[in-house]
C-alpha cells in the first residue's frame, strides 16, 4: 500500500512541494508574525517567473549575440517570418520578439539555451542576473504594496493587495505580449550549465531530466535556508517586535519603533523570498503563462496551508503545507476510479431521489409541528438542527440526482473541482474546530531571574 501511494508522487511533485513551502514560509513571515494580510502572493511568485522568462531570455539573447555575432542573421535566414517582421534588428527582437513574440521565442529559446549552457561563465552571469532581477523587482513590489499596509488594516488591506495582484498579473502581464508573451506565454532559457547537468546525472533516476533534478536540489537548498532564516527571525528580538506589531502596533510605536518602516522591511523580504521561489518553479514549469499564476493556487492555497498548520509557527506551516498538498494530490489521483466504482450506487440514488426527497419533506413538516409544541429549549434546538440537516440532505440529494449523469460524463471537471472543495472544507473545519491550527504559535521565551541578573551584572561592569 505504501509503495502504491509513493508511486503517485514524482520528483516534479517534490519540486512543487519545495516551492510552495518557500512561498508559505514567506507568507507566514508577513501574515503570521507581522500581521500583514497579504492576499497578493501570486504577484510576488510571478515576479520570479517573469524575471526568468521576461528578463532572463533577453539577457540570454545579449550573451548569445556577444558569443555568436551571427546568431540573429542565422535565425532570420532560417525563419522568413522573423526576417520579414524584424529585419534582423537586434534591438527590435530584444525588446519585442524574444520574450513577447511566440514565433521568435519558441525558436530562439532552445538555441540560446544550448549556446549559453555550454559556457560556465555565461550560465553564471545569466543565473546571477535572473536572481538579482527577481530580488530587486520583488522587493520593489513589496515596498509599493507596503504603502497600502501603512495606511490600511486587516480586511481593507487584504482587498487592496488582492486587487493589486490581480491587476498586475491578470491584466497587465497576461494581456500584454511584450513582457512574457501575454496569453501565449514564453519559454525560458534555463540558467544551468552543462557541467552541472553532468554532475547530477549519476543521481538522476531514469526518465527524469537533468534540469528537473538540478531545480529540485536548488529548491531544497533554498527551502532549507528559508526555514533557517525564518526560525532565526522568529526567535530573535525582531520576532518579538513583529508579534507585538501584529497584536497592537500603537504600543510598539509608543516605545519608539518605526511601524511603517518595519512593515516595509517585512513586505520587501517576504516578496524577495516568494520571487526566488517563482524563479525555481519557472525553470521546470515552462512556458511561463501569467494566467497560470492565479490567486487560488498561489494565494488562497498558501493561506489555507498556513491556517491549517498554525500561523506564526514555521514547523506548523510546513506540516500544513504538506498535508494539504498530499490531500489534494490523492483526491485528484483517485477521483476517476472512485466515481467509476460508485456508478451503480449513483444510479440507485438518481432513481430513488424523488421518493427520498418527498419522504424527508414529510418528516420535516412533522418536525416543524413538533417544534412548536416543544416545551423546553433543548427540544426546540434539537428539532431545529434536525430540520436544517434534513433540508440540506434533501437539497444535496436532488442536486446529486440531477447532476449524476453530468458528473459521470465530465469526470475531468469533477477531478479538477474536488481538490478546491477539499480546500474549502479544510478551512471551514479548522476555523470552526481549531482556529489556532495543528501546531499553535509558541509563546516567546521569557528570561529567568538568574539570567536577567547575569545580564545586568555583565552590563554594569
Amino acid at each position: 500500500m505504501i509503495e502504491g501511494l509513493l508511486s503517485i508522487f514524482t520528483l516534479a511533485d517534490l519540486l512543487d512541494i519545495a516551492v510552495i513551502l518557500i512561498v508559505v514560509l514567506a507568507l507566514n513571515l508577513m501574515a503570521g508574525y507581522a500581521g500583514i494580510p497579504n492576499f497578493g502572493m501570486a504577484l510576488f511568485v510571478f515576479i520570479g517567473a517573469f524575471s526568468l522568462a521576461g528578463i532572463g531570455t533577453r539577457v540570454a539573447l545579449l550573451l548569445t549575440s556577444i558569443v555568436d555575432p551571427g546568431f540573429i542573421d542565422r535565425l532570420s535566414r532560417a525563419h522568413l517570418l522573423i526576417a520579414k517582421t524584424y529585419n534582423g534588428s537586434l534591438k527590435d527582437i530584444l525588446l519585442y520578439g524574444v520574450a513577447g513574440d511566440p514565433m521568435v521565442n519558441r525558436v530562439a529559446a532552445p538555441e540560446m539555451e544550448e549556446i549559453v549552457s555550454q559556457d560556465l561563465i555565461l550560465s553564471m552571469i545569466l543565473l546571477a542576473t535572473v536572481l538579482g532581477a527577481a530580488i530587486i523587482i520583488g522587493a520593489l513590489m513589496g515596498i509599493i504594496a507596503s504603502f497600502a499596509a501603512v495606511r490600511l488594516r486587516e480586511d481593507y488591506l487584504a482587498i487592496v493587495l488582492l486587487a493589486f495582484s490581480e491587476m498586475m498579473v491578470m491584466v497587465i502581464f497576461a494581456q500584454t505580449d511584450v513582457f512574457v508573451g501575454g496569453p501565449n506565454g514564453a519559454y525560458v532559457v534555463k540558467p544551468w550549465p552543462t557541467v552541472l547537468e553532468g554532475a547530477v546525472k549519476p543521481i538522476t533516476p531514469p526518465g527524469i531530466s537533468s534540469d528537473l533534478m538540478i531545480a529540485l536540489i536548488v529548491s531544497l537548498l533554498v527551502l532549507l535556508l528559508t526555514f533557517v532564516y525564518a526560525e532565526r527571525i522568529a526567535n530573535s528580538p525582531m520576532g518579538r517586535v513583529l508579534r507585538a506589531m501584529r497584536d497592537d502596533d500603537l504600543v510598539i510605536a509608543t516605545f519608539g519603533r518605526d511601524v511603517p518602516l518595519t512593515r516595509l522591511k517585512v513586505m520587501a523580504v517576504g516578496a524577495m523570498i516568494a520571487s526566488i521561489a517563482g524563479v525555481l518553479y519557472a525553470t521546470v514549469r515552462t512556458p511561463v503563462v501569467a494566467s497560470t499564476y492565479d490567486r487560488f493556487t498561489w494565494t488562497f492555497v498558501p493561506w489555507a496551508m498556513m491556517i491549517l498548520g498554525g500561523m506564526a509557527n514555521n514547523w506548523g506551516v510546513v506540516l500544513g503545507a504538506i498535508t494539504i498538498y498530499v490531500g489534494q494530490r490523492l483526491i485528484y489521483y483517485y477521483t476517476p476510479s472512485v466515481f467509476q466504482a460508485m456508478v451503480p450506487i449513483l444510479d440507485v440514488i438518481s432513481r430513488l431521489a424523488v421518493p427520498i426527497a418527498l419522504s424527508l419533506t414529510a418528516l420535516i413538516v412533522i418536525l416543524l409541528a413538533l417544534r412548536w409544541r416543544a416545551k423546553t429549549d433543548l427540544a426546540r434546538r434539537l428539532a431545529t438542527y434536525t430540520i436544517i440537516g434534513l433540508i440540506g440532505f434533501v437539497g444535496s440529494t436532488l442536486i446529486l440526482a440531477v447532476s449524476i449523469h453530468y458528473i459521470i460524463s465530465n469526470i475531468v471537471y469533477v477531478q479538477a473541482l474536488l481538490p478546491k472543495i477539499f480546500l474549502g472544507i479544510v478551512i471551514i473545519l479548522v476555523l470552526y474546530l481549531r482556529p489556532q491550527g495543528i501546531m499553535p504559535e509558541k509563546p516567546a521565551r521569557t528570561l529567568s531571574r538568574r539570567e536577567l541578573k547575569e545580564i545586568l551584572a555583565r552590563e554594569s561592569r
